[in-house]
């Protein structure tokens, strides 16, 4: 950000440029009044990452150089386009951030060609998690916070249909979009159902809204807690409860193998094949699936979604071991 400390000249410009065009997709995507609003998101959260990920390459390599193509003879110097400077940031080509910001920039390319006048479910989903990637890499990589300047609200992406009507499959939503943009966004949503199952569902490539309800006895098993009575607050809260990780992440790594053979009889796999996909598909930054305590010498474990991702990866590809072998 220009003039703060630790972010000066070129770099503090672009950061802070990249910052100016996220809060006005913010303030677009959430205007229920805009018709061209599922487009302007995308260009302008396009615009904002690509200027983000500059200043990330400019503040790792410290040359200037490094954010533009080699000059040509006789034509004007060119930066890095999106996708070359994702390539750049993130190498894995299935880190789901990354696979986020693609995602977006290909429903950006295909806007230019038709007019979507409403925004499907799916796409809310992945918008809202590029939102939160944003804030939380922007922290990671600068140490700048946008709590001063983005209300945590603005940040929750608002639907203007209730939830069935944003199904693509609705009636109601094909017929407000037309013919073409329905069959695209049908398949486009289509893909993202499927690659969102293949990554493990991680949250930094689409986050979904949805409530189940449970009564139970035990406050410990509730993920809401609900309070009624002469000592219940006067206003609604949601409590977290912590929840055990020996329940909610029961495998260490040879318990993981054992389960996959008691899954798959036959099945050869080995520790390192598991040492493997933790690497490619960078397990230990997905809480869903890692955790490890903080207490030194506590053990890696993993949860019961973790072994039914690669159960149904085998599944789908018997090969899946030997692929992401060659891919670590």
């Amino acid at each position: 950000m220009k003039g703060h400390p630790g972010n000066p000249g070129l770099k503090g410009r672009l950061v802070e440029k990249s910052i100016e065009a996220y809060i006005l997709s913010l303030e677009t995507i959430n205007r229920l009044s805009i018709q061209y609003r599922l487009e302007t998101f995308c260009y302008l959260i396009c615009n904002a990452w690509e200027i983000l990920l500059k200043a990330k390459i400019l503040n790792d390599t410290g040359d200037r150089k490094s954010i533009y193509y080699k000059k040509q003879k006789n034509k004007p110097r060119r930066s890095l386009a999106l996708r070359d400077c994702l390539n750049r940031i993130f190498p894995n080509q299935n880190n789901p951030s990354r696979r986020n910001i693609e995602r977006i920039a290909d429903l950006r390319d295909e806007a230019v060609h038709l007019v979507f006048s409403e925004v499907p479910r799916e796409i809310l989903c992945i918008f809202q998690a590029s939102v939160l990637n944003y804030h939380k890499l922007l922290s990671e990589w600068f140490g700048l916070s946008l709590s001063d300047r983005v209300p945590v609200g603005m940040m929750s992406l608002v639907y203007d249909l209730s939830p069935d009507q944003a199904d693509i499959s609705h009636s109601k939503l094909k017929k407000s979009l037309g013919k073409e943009a329905a069959d695209f966004l049908a398949r486009y949503c289509a893909e993202i159902k499927e690659e969102f199952k293949s990554l493990g569902r991680p949250a930094e490539f689409s986050i979904g809204i949805e409530y189940k309800l449970v009564l139970t006895k035990n406050k410990d098993e509730a993920d809401i807690v609900l309070v009624s009575g002469p000592e219940a607050p006067t206003t609604a809260r949601i409590i977290e409860v912590p929840k055990d990780p020996s329940k909610s992440h029961p495998y260490r790594l040879k318990e993981v193998v054992e389960k996959l053979k008691e899954i798959i009889p036959g099945l050869s796999v080995s520790s390192y094949d598991i040492q493997c996909v933790n690497k490619v598909y960078e397990v230990k930054k997905r809480p869903h699936w890692f955790y490890q305590g903080k207490v030194k010498g506590s053990p890696s474990q993993y949860s019961h979604s973790f072994v039914e991702w690669i159960s149904s990866q085998l599944q789908k590809d018997s090969d899946f071991f030997s692929k992401t072998r060659k891919k670590n």
